[in-house]
């Protein structure tokens, strides 16, 4: 089994955003569900939330073969891929729990402070000369998290590869209104470029969007027309537990 690593430089990407519902008491057989998820609790009782909402309980013994019997430290945030039985699905006030799942193909996500403009500003990455564009781009906000696969370019200099850093800050417009804006800074080197798929996931649960309505959020990132989308308050805020 392999064990999780911090990072993976591939195009392809483990999403599980969409909601299905997989238990099925006709047929009991092994399945794969491939998602984000929100990491809970504390070795060896983790509790994991998909990002479209169904929880994971992963084995104790599985927990230790895929971190080196460390857990997940202070990761909050990972992709993977979770084999289990339909026999240890049961739906509980309307969510698919999971029982006794095996994890494999873990990837931690990077997570990343979100930075006012203010402190955007005062750390020099809104300079022009050093913003690269993004090759493509897939966000979304669930459980009080802005997720985002970027693919773009990392580059190895003799020998050493040297990741992009990649920073969002957040501005309000309004009542029930903000911007995030994401920032890939690539600065200027002399190595050999690769491009790459980079997962970075940003807790937004401590800014405060001012209103009581239902939010509409405004993504910016460079050379791209900017997307909108409205958000209940209540689901911008939720922080799993």
């Amino acid at each position: 089994m392999r064990k999780i690593h911090f990072m993976a430089l591939s195009c392809a990407v483990l999403l599980g955003v969409a909601s299905c519902d997989i238990v099925d008491d006709d047929i009991k057989e092994v399945r794969t569900l491939n998602g984000t998820f929100t990491i809970t609790g504390s070795y060896p009782d983790y509790k994991l939330i998909q990002d479209n909402g169904t929880i994971v309980y992963p084995s104790a013994a599985n927990i230790s073969d895929i971190t080196d019997k460390q857990g997940f430290g202070n990761h909050k945030r990972a992709q993977f891929s979770v084999n289990y039985h339909t026999g240890d699905v049961t739906k509980e006030n309307g969510t698919n729990v999971i029982r006794n799942a095996e994890l494999y193909d873990g990837v931690y996500l990077i997570e990343q402070k979100l930075l006012t403009e203010a402190e955007a500003t005062k750390a020099g990455i809104l300079k022009e000369d050093s913003i690269y564009t993004i090759n493509n781009i897939e966000s979304w906000l669930a459980y009080g998290y802005l997720t985002s696969n970027i693919t773009a370019y990392y580059t190895k200099e003799e020998g050493e590869v040297i990741y992009p850093d990649v920073n969002l800050y957040a501005k309000c417009t309004g009542d029930n209104a903000v911007t995030f804006t994401l920032l890939y800074n690539r600065h200027k080197t002399n190595g050999v470029n690769f491009e790459g798929t980079f997962p970075y996931s940003f807790d937004i649960t401590n800014f405060d969007v001012p209103g009581n309505d239902s939010i509409t959020v405004t993504f910016e990132v460079k050379d791209r027309k900017p997307s909108s989308l409205k958000v209940a308050r209540k689901d911008f805020y939720f922080h799993a537990q």
